[in-house]
């Protein structure tokens, strides 16, 4: 499977990674695009706690040296890769186009995370048994300030005079986050359609 967040390599590096991004040059940035790879194809054959630094640079055809040159361990490599997963959900989820309505604009958003997470299923669930639980929620934070910026406009808050921006989006977002959690992980998942359908109906604000 390929992954297109394999191929972005603009964004900022958390948890103190050895140099941030914008002090990268183009072979370098290739490099971390070539770990993160490694990491996400080997993270859906094993499980995170058995692969080894060696492991992901066989896999990547990168030296262990050049590795530790990006990286302190795998573990600052899975927050990367976490920080790109972020970043990529949070830009391409959330609509770009003009919604008036707040409803349009929640069950628009929610759409396009169900089919974002939907195709990143495997690797998904691979972050979510990696042992780094508090990483994986770290989305919801980013999610929830860029929904609350949204909600801020003058046409929603217009629309919507009585309620808060910021308790608007961490509820909504935190909804929807824990249901894509359960259906991504159920045996039995509903259906897209199902499960938008219902999501109408607690979305109260027109």
């Amino acid at each position: 499977m390929r992954y297109h967040i394999l191929d972005q390599t603009g964004w900022s590096v958390k948890h103190g990674s050895k140099k941030s991004e914008g002090h990268l040059d183009l072979r370098q940035r290739k490099t971390r695009a070539l770990l993160v790879k490694a990491l996400a194809e080997l993270m859906e054959e094993r499980p995170f706690s058995e692969l080894s630094v060696v492991d992901i640079c066989s896999r990547a055809m990168v030296h262990r040296t050049t590795f530790y040159a990006h990286f302190n361990d795998k573990r600052e490599l899975l927050s990367y890769l976490f920080s790109q997963l972020e970043q990529e959900c949070v830009e391409t989820c959330l609509p770009k186009e003009e919604i008036t309505s707040p409803k349009d604009y929640f069950l628009t958003a929610a759409k396009n995370t169900l089919e974002f997470f939907q195709r990143r299923r495997s690797l998904y669930l691979a972050c979510l048994n990696s042992g780094m639980e508090a990483e994986v929620h770290v989305l919801s934070d980013r999610a929830a300030q860029e929904l609350c910026r949204q909600l801020s406009r003058p046409s929603f808050r217009d629309a919507a005079p009585g309620v808060d921006p910021q308790i608007a989006a961490r509820f909504y977002i935190g909804a929807v986050l824990s249901l894509i959690r359960w259906w991504l992980t159920s045996d039995d998942p509903v259906s897209q359609e199902t499960l938008l359908s219902n999501l109408s109906h607690f979305i109260l604000i027109d």
